[in-house]
């Protein structure tokens, strides 16, 4: 626990921590607002939750960077051997920070969530298009979206350890949310199973409502979250591999 409190006390520390949260939210909200209110104004094949998450695509490239800062930010600055000297088991450093990120990653995702939700909520409700909670799906789609933008931060934290490098790991975040679509797509004519294996796609499943494939490049509600695992485990798993070898 004391390796947690002084990883958790590290992060928020950081100017760059606080600059990555401040373009999320910024992307968050004036995104999702703007959506929002074109959406409203048209209403035809409106979705008030898909309007209010907007934002949140942009967003989770700044907690993605987030996710590799944390990672690299030690040896950029130099200050990784007397970190690892204060805590020579590797594994165990890795171990602390990885549960820290993901712990502030957790409640920075969830918070941008519900709090895209509920602005997008108060601007609909004048028009009487708000959906409340309380309805089928919606709090399972908001609480899956700050899931999804945990995952990205955590995918970022686990490049940024493998690579050890900022602008590669980066570079890799943005290939892995972004670019990949194109190449999935590429190959969609033999295969839809690249297009399904999407990270992108499993985020906006889960973040949908009425979480139906209706596009069969799409995955199903049920493969959505495991693709999520799958790049969970996998990016903390390479990252972890890389950390606890040579510095």
């Amino acid at each position: 626990m004391r390796a947690i409190h002084a990883e958790w006390i590290k992060l928020w520390s950081v100017r760059s921590t606080w600059v990555a949260l401040a373009v999320a939210v910024a992307f968050a909200v004036g995104l999702g607002l703007a959506d929002t209110l074109s959406a409203a104004r048209g209403q035809a094949g409106f979705d008030p939750l898909g309007s209010a998450f907007a934002g949140l695509t942009f967003a989770q490239l700044s907690l993605g960077v987030l996710g590799v800062l944390a990672a690299t930010s030690e040896y950029t600055s130099g200050t990784i051997i007397p970190a690892l000297t204060a805590q020579p088991r590797r594994g165990a450093a890795f171990a602390a920070k990885a549960a820290t990120v993901f712990a502030a990653a957790l409640l920075v995702g969830q918070m941008l969530a519900f709090g895209s939700y509920l602005l997008g909520q108060a601007v609909l409700h004048g028009k009487h298009l708000d959906v409340g909670l309380g309805a089928p799906g919606v709090l399972r789609s908001v609480t899956s979206a700050g899931l999804y933008l945990c995952v990205v931060t955590m995918v970022g934290f686990g490049l940024g350890a493998l690579l050890r490098h900022p602008a590669g790991a980066t570079a890799a975040l943005i290939a892995v949310v972004f670019l990949a679509y194109g190449a999935a797509k590429a190959v969609e004519d033999w295969s839809y199973l690249p297009s399904r294996l999407l990270l992108s796609n499993a985020g906006d499943v889960v973040a949908q409502v009425h979480a139906v494939a209706a596009k069969p490049r799409l995955p199903t509600l049920e493969l959505a979250y495991l693709d999520l695992a799958l790049y969970f485990t996998t990016a903390l798993g390479l990252g972890a591999l890389r950390w606890t070898r040579d510095t």
